[in-house]
């Protein structure tokens, strides 16, 4: 069996890439600006290649047709009920477009994008079926699902928006 391989934007401290790393995928690159972050990624894992910089200014073209797998979710305030909800408005909300740059960048065979819950119902929905329509117009599948991680063994009910593309010439 071949290892799956990933790239991580927006790692944060590493929660989403650690439950990758639990399933077998095995990552080349996490990229995440926050420095305290980034501290707990290299403390955690000292081997992981963390990239300390702002998405807009990595280049992931080195890693075209390498990479299974690009995930991360993208800063989630500008669609969250807890915050302000400006989505596109809030230059926060235009970050996923970093994450369509990288799938362009990389071509992986398969994304995966999380974020909350009210990314599915903001302005209405338009925004969500914005996003979508990017990332099917770079040449995947995609399909969303709410889920409850507290129906996946986590002691905590934290509903995440999951979105799942796989390459058209996949499928």
């Amino acid at each position: 069996m071949s290892i799956i391989t990933n790239i991580e934007l927006f790692a944060g401290a590493g929660g989403l890439a650690l439950g990758l790393e639990k399933a077998g995928i095995e990552g080349v690159e996490f990229v995440e600006f926050n420095h305290a972050a980034c501290n707990t990624l290299r403390k955690n894992r000292p081997n992981w290649n963390v990239v300390e910089d702002d998405v807009h200014d990595v280049d992931f073209t080195s890693y075209k047709g390498k990479v299974d797998l690009v995930s991360g979710g993208a800063p989630c305030q500008a669609f969250s009920y807890a915050g302000k909800k400006l989505g596109f408005g809030d230059t926060r909300g235009t970050l996923f477009a970093e994450f369509a740059r990288c799938i362009v960048e990389v071509q992986p065979k398969m994304f995966l994008f999380e974020n909350v819950r009210g990314l599915l119902s903001h302005d209405e929905g338009r925004t969500f079926n914005t996003i979508k329509h990017v990332f099917e117009g770079l040449g995947y599948t995609v399909q969303h699902k709410i889920l409850n991680s507290c129906y996946h063994g986590v002691g905590q009910k934290r509903e995440r928006l999951i979105v799942i593309g796989i390459r058209n010439d996949l499928m």
